[in-house]
């Protein structure tokens, strides 16, 4: 009854009054807590009421303080640029910034047009005047070039060759609406990244990354420069998640896109990177998800699509395979003998007027023709234009359209394992062994292995890059029989690139490792290292075999001068199936002190699942005359 007093008394008059009220203790309300759950059953002017409105989950994720693993939300706001607060301790006070954001938007109009999903969000609860964001030209103009009409998650496959993509890449794609979303060529891409100085290299940029040395940005581009700086300057399938969002959700994600324009927000590369900042925005179109609270410590961007996937938000996925891919098929539907002939055409395009091209049937001479112009293509598109290479390009594809319609035929790029789909990121194992050290009784020992991050080459293959491996922050200890327990090694990175060389691919191998480890033989005490290789790699006997030449810096207290360099050698032959792999690898170091190290092992992992596995290991060291071996057998669990 005395609200309805008041609201007759008041009506008309300006917010501001109403605020004026409100802290003079002038409106109250009898509702609960409970009741104020549902913002039909609030009294939207009591004091009491915007306490309980500051913690709503709508506002909380506009303000991005982000949900906690087990319940409620953060104390703080993830974003500390004063830019986006209209109160001065609006990052750790969501009660001031609404109070800040009632008086301020309502005064001051150049607010609203910045502030569109806020502004927005607060008319729906009755605390701004309907209408008062009717005329802001800039915000219409910009939602009118978008004109978004459903959005999707993209994920861009691993690239071990870039830091700030060995984990793969996440972005948002926004489709124009009506018959208009079937072209990706009017649809825009909405990407989150640090913002990097041009002369920053990558450990500096690994180093950066990791310790928040950088301001990330949201920014907004055409979805077709995202697909050629992904699938074809870097070889990368796109897989595409489109989002089951309704208007009002899309609406409210855009708008609130529109008001993160020029904020810089903190950037980590293990947890507050790409990944998790799209998550932020969809928790800001659908507050009821809970995407963010299981990525406290890290977030891995496939992690965070299987997080989109769990919350039912996929309606749909799609595959583009990578410029690389697309020609690795078409070059499997070739024989030896037509394959020759596409190095051929891609060497000399008058090849295909002569009798010798002519001998084949008309849709083997398109796939050679149309194998060639992809291979010049792929070999030159990160390089300068060069005129030669323009004029073979230009006459190979003057032949393709010389083809008649029809004559094609291709078969589509065969469709991979999702990543999504793939093994857990995160891993432990539980280890049983023995080893024996320089002739001495067999001790027995367990083992505790847990790994952060990734995927190493013995793991299922399926939904991962074939021949990388990448491993971040990986600890094993160790207990012996009847004695202490301790740490054995430390992996802080480990990479390795082994992709298979052959007449149309001629990728580098490569591999780096850093971390801490107890050698085999001798004076077991715990050694620091890095070291790092590059060579090749070549298809042999059903396995990839690798033949990479090395350099190790160890830092040990057994040597005489503590720190020392090594040059050296490394093989290794793996196979890698279908719920089965298995290497073998040697290793030779020889340091400046004269010390030689040579190791030889062999592991074999058995899948029982996409994530159990069994792994066999064997290893051999032997350093001067001293020899140290170790076997054991693992049991692994992904999550």
């Amino acid at each position: 009854m005395m609200v309805n007093i008041l609201r007759r008394l008041f009506a008309g008059a300006p917010v501001a009054i109403w605020l004026v009220a409100l802290h003079l203790g002038l409106l109250s309300s009898t509702s609960s807590v409970a009741q104020l759950a549902t913002p039909a059953s609030i009294d939207l002017r009591s004091k009491a009421s915007l306490e309980v409105l500051a913690r709503h989950p709508q506002w909380l994720a506009l303000l991005h303080y982000g949900k906690r693993r087990n319940a409620g939300y953060r104390n703080a706001s993830y974003i500390d640029d004063p830019a986006f607060f209209l109160a001065e301790d609006g990052p750790r006070n969501p009660h001031s910034e609404l109070l800040a954001s009632i008086e301020r938007l309502a005064s001051t109009p150049a607010l609203r047009c910045r502030f569109v999903a806020r502004t927005s969000w607060l008319q729906e609860q009755g605390l701004l005047e309907a209408g008062i964001t009717s005329h802001c030209p800039d915000y219409e103009r910009w939602r009118s070039q978008i004109d978004a009409g459903s959005i999707a998650l993209v994920f861009a496959a691993s690239y071990l060759n870039s830091p700030s993509s060995m984990y793969g890449h996440t972005f948002l794609r926004v489709d124009p609406a009506g018959d208009r979303a079937e072209s990706a060529l009017l649809s825009h891409a909405i990407n989150y990244a640090a913002h990097v100085p041009p002369n920053d290299n990558s450990l500096l940029f690994a180093w950066r990354g990791m310790t928040g040395g950088y301001r990330g940005l949201f920014s907004l581009q055409s979805y077709v420069e995202k697909l050629q700086e992904y699938s074809r300057l870097e070889n990368r399938d796109i897989w595409e998640y489109e989002l089951s969002l309704s208007d009002d959700e899309l609406e409210r994600l855009m708008a609130h896109v529109w008001e993160l324009r020029d904020i810089n927000i903190d950037y980590y590369f293990m947890d507050e990177n790409c990944s998790f900042r799209l998550l932020e925005l969809l928790e800001v179109a659908r507050p009821s998800l809970n995407l963010t609270s299981g990525f406290s410590l890290h977030a891995i961007p496939v992690d965070t699509v299987r997080s989109v996937q769990a919350a039912n938000l996929v309606s749909d996925v799609t595959y583009r395979p990578s410029r690389q891919n697309e020609l690795s098929s078409l070059l499997d539907d070739l024989g030896q003998a037509e394959q020759t002939l596409v190095l051929r055409l891609a060497d000399n395009p008058a090849l295909a007027e002569s009798a010798e091209f002519s001998l084949h049937a008309p849709e083997r001479q398109y796939r050679m023709v149309l194998a060639a112009y992809r291979l010049l293509r792929y070999r030159y598109n990160r390089e300068a234009r060069d005129e030669g290479v323009a004029a073979k390009s230009f006459a190979l594809l003057r032949s393709l359209n010389a083809f008649p319609r029809g004559v094609a035929g291709l078969s589509p790029v065969p469709l991979p394992e999702r990543p999504d789909r793939g093994h857990g990121t995160a891993q432990w194992g539980l280890a049983r062994g023995e080893s024996v050290r320089g002739g001495a009784a067999h001790q027995g020992y367990s083992e505790l292995d847990v790994r952060l991050t990734y995927h190493d080459l013995l793991d299922p293959v399926s939904a991962y890059p074939e021949a990388a491996s990448l491993n971040m922050l990986r600890a094993v200890v160790r207990k012996t029989d009847g004695g202490s327990t301790r740490l054995q090694s430390l992996d802080i990175l480990d990479i390795r690139s082994l992709a298979a060389r052959d007449r149309f691919f001629r990728p580098v191998s490569w591999q780096a490792k850093a971390g801490a480890e107890r050698p085999l033989v001798g004076d077991d005490r715990l050694s620091s290292f890095a070291q790092g290789g590059a060579g090749g790699s070549w298809r042999l006997l059903g396995a990839t075999a690798s033949l990479l030449a090395t350099a190790r810096l160890e830092y040990s207290e057994v040597f005489q001068d503590n720190w020392q360099f090594a040059p050296g050698l490394a093989a290794r032959f793996g196979w890698q199936f279908e719920g089965f792999a298995a290497s073998v690898e040697g290793q030779h170091y020889r340091f400046i002190n004269g010390v030689d190290r040579n190791q030889a092992s062999v592991r074999i992992q058995r899948s029982l699942s996409v994530n159990q596995g069994l792994r066999l290991s064997w290893t051999r060291q032997l350093q001067d005359s001293r020899a140290g071996e170790e076997v054991s057998l693992q049991w692994r669990h992904y999550f």
